[in-house]
């Protein structure tokens, strides 16, 4: 199998590089590339630019889509993530691929405090799962008129990992520093995923699911709180057991430092909005993958160990401050 990936840039798709780099025939991203040979500059919103690459016909190949805009300091969510992926798959078609995934989100089914599996209600609460929510509508509604290609799309948590600057990544920095606590009682469930166990349930499926179309959702287990989430981390770097701290108190301090991110247009990593996250269980279910056979490699603990190595071992506020300049322009 020959791979073509979009936003293979990215932190995602520096993992799949590692793995597969011979594979990769294309990798196209709007930024360049340090870890792709066979990268190529384009904006999958430049329709004209993207159709006028080719593959060979008849090949084993398989797209794998994740360029897409998802931080809550970036804008255009709608344009590339509908739009884009419209733009993707008229390629897909044009180029006859057999195999085409979609990173999609479990931002479309909004929050979760029971569970939710891949048929429970969406209600995504925030523009980045709306946009998510109809680019799968649009996927679908393709895979029914394009039999010729077979549709898999992935519902991933929160994933972190080597090269990531997300909330794990916030959260192990937190720790790290000594000054930190849970908000609330701590209870509440936090679905996450570890880079590279994901990126092993995607070719996992390409290699075992035989169904045309194919939904389903990835998060790492046992599920973790976030205080015993918080614990695994701070026993990982010999820091002592975290403090709690009423919510409302945290609203009080958080109110003046949204203002001042509006005014400086900086991200202070502490603010409202992230506050609030820590407080709500995102709590879903990655049954499907696994009642077909698929076992993750790394579990929490080595998963985190991983992670904080790399954190340890390189200039991750040097890295963080690039990310963040190339992140926030789009």
């Amino acid at each position: 199998m020959k791979y073509i990936i979009t936003g293979g840039s990215g932190f995602i798709g520096k993992h799949f590089s590692m793995s597969y780099s011979k594979d990769i025939i294309y990798n196209f991203d709007i930024e360049n590339s340090e870890v792709f040979n066979n990268h190529r500059k384009v904006d999958i919103l430049d329709k004209e630019k993207l159709l006028s690459f080719k593959t060979v016909p008849n090949d084993e190949i398989c797209l794998i889509h994740m360029a897409a805009v998802h931080f809550d300091f970036q804008k255009n969510y709608y344009q590339t993530n509908i739009t884009g992926t419209k733009n993707v798959l008229e390629f897909v078609k044009k180029n006859k691929i057999k195999k085409f995934i979609f990173f999609s989100s479990v931002a479309v089914y909004g929050d979760s405090q029971l569970g939710k599996d891949e048929e429970s209600e969406k209600e995504p609460n925030n523009d980045y799962g709306k946009s998510k929510l109809e680019a799968e509508r649009v996927v679908e509604n393709w895979s029914k008129n394009n039999k010729f290609c077979q549709v898999i799309i992935v519902r991933p948590a929160v994933v972190f990992g080597e090269f990531n600057f997300g909330n794990v990544y916030n959260l192990i920095q937190q720790i790290k520093s000594g000054f930190y606590f849970v908000i609330g009682n701590g209870d509440n469930i936090k679905s996450i995923a570890y880079v590279k166990n994901l990126v092993d349930s995607v070719i996992f499926t390409i290699e075992n699911v035989k169904e045309n179309y194919y939904v389903y959702n990835y998060c790492d287990y046992p599920q973790n709180t976030t205080m015993g989430l918080s614990l695994k981390i701070s026993k990982i770097l010999n820091k002592t057991k975290p403090f709690k701290i009423p919510y409302f108190l945290t609203k009080i301090v958080s109110f003046p430092l949204d203002i001042i991110e509006k005014i400086f247009n900086k991200d202070l990593k502490f603010n409202s909005m992230r506050l609030k996250k820590f407080t709500i269980s995102t709590n879903f279910k990655s049954d499907r993958i696994r009642k077909f056979g698929f076992t993750p490699r790394y579990n929490t603990i080595k998963s985190l160990q991983n992670t904080i190595n790399w954190i340890i071992k390189n200039d991750v506020k040097k890295m963080r401050k690039k990310w963040f300049k190339k992140a926030s322009k789009l």
